[in-house]
């Protein structure tokens, strides 16, 4: 009986149009701020067909609902302020969510410009007994040496 309801159920979500797929899609946005890529796939698994999510995509673009430009951004703004992920980890995590590898690197540039960084290292800083703890915790989190030197140096000189 099972078997009878998923063959018929997916038979019924082939033939689903356009704005059923814009009803789903926008119940998703709905929720938080979301990459092309990532409303496609969902849009997939819903069952929609490939025509179907083109011109579903199209049409949430030309609305504004969708921008990977502005989707990027708030993702970089919050993995480096929120949770002090660096540029190089920032730039793999966009590129992995379906990201142009060119916009992820503008935007990460951006972002990293617009956070006071001695500020943020400042209150990271209380958390390690030393430099070099916090050295290497930035560097696993994805700041280039450069970049860690820089900001120390403007905290209190480096060590």
């Amino acid at each position: 009986m099972d078997f009878r309801k998923e063959r018929r159920r997916k038979k019924t979500s082939q033939k689903r149009d356009k704005s059923e797929a814009i009803k789903y899609a926008l119940k998703l946005l709905r929720y938080r701020v979301r990459f092309v890529e990532e409303v496609k796939e969902r849009l997939k698994e819903q069952g929609f067909e490939g025509s179907v999510i083109k011109e579903t995509i199209e049409e949430l673009k030309k609305k504004g609902y969708l921008d990977d430009e502005k989707a990027s951004y708030l993702f970089a703004f919050d993995e480096m302020k929120l949770k002090h992920f660096g540029p190089r980890v920032v730039k793999q995590k966009l590129v992995r969510l379906g990201v142009d590898e060119e916009l992820a690197e503008k935007v990460v540039e951006r972002v990293f410009v617009e956070i006071d960084w001695k500020e943020e290292f400042e209150r990271i800083a209380k958390r390690f007994k030393d430099k070099h703890e916090l050295r290497d915790y930035l560097y696993r989190r994805g700041f280039a040496p450069s970049q860690i030197e820089e900001i120390l140096d403007q905290i209190d000189g480096g060590e």
